[in-house]
């Protein structure tokens, strides 16, 4: 096996429109700076496999095909053997539109940001050389958990804001709190590591670019390993997984050091006595079809007046009726499978939710299995079925631009993901 990592720094002009808030965000101060962090694999046949993570909170549209096309021009590698991941940091590169509340990405500096990200690999691709893969696991725990909340009545709400204590009865969704790392060596020293875990990066704080507790784990393990190590957070399934531990948006001072450094615990950890792969890497890819959901006008009034009653009322309402006037019946999303020996890395779009995520790692056959999500387009949220009940009234199940799939959408996803992982075992 060959392998390489290399880093590229994408910290943008103050001032400009970040996404994720739906209200008009822009930061004005830089607490850790931005990069694009990208490691490539070649398999003892040949095959190359590129990762790369943006510090972002979602990729824009039509990320992957401009990405790949420059990374092939320079590389040859095939646009279907790149995953592109953002780390969901809410306070990252400016590269995705609001519309609904007419705000949108920096053209100018989104240009730059495609070239970079590209460039990143194609780096790290010119780096080649003689390495040995491995993976390990450790822990970080008590810092994630489910916000989504189960009351005494049988509801179930996101994040529980105004909610007595009394009146919680437990979680939705169990987090998981093992940090899956694939460590890379070259004679026998660390020169990089893919890091998987599951929390929402929002811990940081507003009013500043950060790469929130990733970047915090990344300055921690150069600090152990060398100035030259490349930690990649590939973040797992965490569309229901923040780190509020209780009801309220409150958190300890320098919480995202606190996970920063957990996490770089746990991978110091995972290379005690990692599992050596062996030196195959495959991949398979496919663009699959999904049905969006919709309403009537009857309907859509119906729920907009409902909505206004609830938690973010004004805004649910809002971004609904923005949707209706742009409301589309499908969307094509990529799927991804990637196999490095023994391992299989499973990527699908959007913020899966955890059980979502732990439907793929818990029916998978490989021997080590990693789940990543905000990968190569975006599709907002994929819940589970079962979020659509009756009792549920989730945020993350709103009818917007950022959440339209169907109730079955993970379900379709996740069973195609195992497909493709069973088609290159």
């Amino acid at each position: 096996m060959r392998a390489a990592f290399y880093e590229c720094d994408i910290t943008p002009p103050l001032g400009d429109f970040v996404w994720g808030h739906y209200h008009d965000a822009r930061p004005t101060d830089v607490k850790d700076r931005l990069y694009a962090r990208a490691a490539v694999v070649e398999g003892a046949d040949g095959t190359v496999a590129a990762f790369v993570t943006v510090d972002s909170c979602a990729l824009p549209t039509g990320i992957h095909e401009k990405v790949t096309a420059r990374i092939f021009e320079y590389t040859g590698i095939s646009p279907e053997n790149v995953c592109i991941s953002s780390n969901h940091t809410h306070w990252g590169a400016p590269v995705s539109d609001s519309p609904e509340i007419n705000c949108y990405a920096d053209k100018a500096y989104l240009d730059v940001f495609l070239r970079l990200t590209a460039d990143a690999v194609i780096l790290a691709y010119k780096r080649l050389d003689s390495a040995e893969a491995y993976y390990g696991e450790g822990l970080a725990e008590d810092v994630a958990f489910c916000r989504d909340f189960i009351l005494k009545d049988g509801r179930c709400v996101t994040w529980g804001i105004g909610v007595a204590p009394d009146d919680i009865v437990g979680r939705n969704a169990k987090p998981d709190p093992t940090v899956r790392t694939v460590i890379i060596k070259r004679n026998g020293t660390p020169i990089g590591a893919l890091v998987n875990f599951a929390c929402h990066q929002c811990t940081a704080g507003d009013g500043f670019y950060t790469g929130d507790f990733s970047s915090v784990m990344s300055k921690e393990l150069k600090r152990i390993y060398g100035e030259d190590f490349v930690s990649i957070y590939i973040p797992a399934a965490a569309g229901d997984i923040t780190h509020l531990k209780t009801n309220s948006f409150a958190a300890p001072p320098n919480l995202y050091r606190i996970i920063g450094r957990k996490l770089a615990d746990a991978v110091v950890e995972a290379n005690k006595n990692p599992k050596a792969l062996c030196g195959e890497v495959e991949v398979a890819f496919e663009k699959i079809n999904v049905p969006h959901r919709n309403l009537s006008p009857e309907e859509t009034e119906r729920e907009i007046e409902r909505l206004k009653k609830s938690f973010l009322g004004e805004m649910r309402s809002r971004n609904l009726a923005y949707y209706k006037n742009v409301a589309t019946e499908s969307g094509d999303y990529a799927l991804q499978a990637i196999r490095l020996g023994e391992l299989c890395i499973y990527a699908m779009p959007g913020e899966a939710f955890a059980d979502v995520g732990r439907r793929v790692t818990d029916n998978s056959d490989y021997d080590f299995r990693i789940l990543i999500h905000n990968c190569n387009t975006y599709c907002g949220y994929i819940p589970t079925k079962e979020a659509f009940g009756k009792n549920y009234d989730l945020y993350e199940t709103s009818l917007c631009y950022h959440s339209c799939l169907i109730p079955e959408a993970g379900e379709i996803m996740t069973d195609r993901l195992l497909e493709l992982g069973e088609a290159i075992k």
